[in-house]
């Protein structure tokens, strides 16, 4: 995977939660950075962020907000909140698949010279230091492979089994 990749995908991102002390989160600002920042190379995109409303900017407090990808997997970013003015930051903590088909899609022909015609993987992948889902990539003549895909601290990684 590639920097631009991981970054688009995974990174956390800063965005201003509310306007002054006391106010709500801005959680519509927060949704459009969200799905602005996740959305990358590839046919899949976001197609919805959820965020709760009425959400008080308290320092430290967190909050989590579950978006949808046009290939209909899910996934969830969780926002903290940094400071009194509202300033906050957000990542994935739990990817969509279609996020990790990408991502699997675009390295494998990179990294092994052989174009996919799909990856298939399971909607949620797993989550934590040792937590592996398996994908299946299939190719034009019908053969299939295995990967395994890991996702650990807003990084996807994958390899050939």
């Amino acid at each position: 995977m590639n920097r631009r990749t991981a970054a688009l995908i995974a990174a956390a991102s800063v965005v201003v939660l509310a306007s002054c002390g006391a106010a709500p989160v801005d959680t519509t600002a927060v949704e459009k950075n969200v799905a602005s920042s996740i959305d990358g190379p590839g046919s899949v995109e976001v197609e919805t962020v959820d965020c709760p409303d009425d959400q008080l900017p308290a320092v430290g407090g967190t909050f989590t907000c579950p978006y949808v990808l046009t290939d209909g997997s899910a996934g969830e970013v969780t926002v903290t909140v940094e400071d009194e003015e509202g300033a906050g930051t957000w990542e994935v903590t739990t990817p969509a698949s279609g996020q990790a088909e990408q991502v699997v899609l675009t390295g494998y022909e990179q990294k092994l010279g052989r174009k996919a015609k799909a990856v298939d993987c399971p909607d949620p992948l797993e989550d934590g230091v040792k937590a592996k889902t398996i994908c299946t990539i299939t190719f034009a003549n019908g053969e299939t492979r295995e990967v395994t895909v890991t996702f650990d601290g807003g990084d996807i990684r994958w390899r050939t089994r």
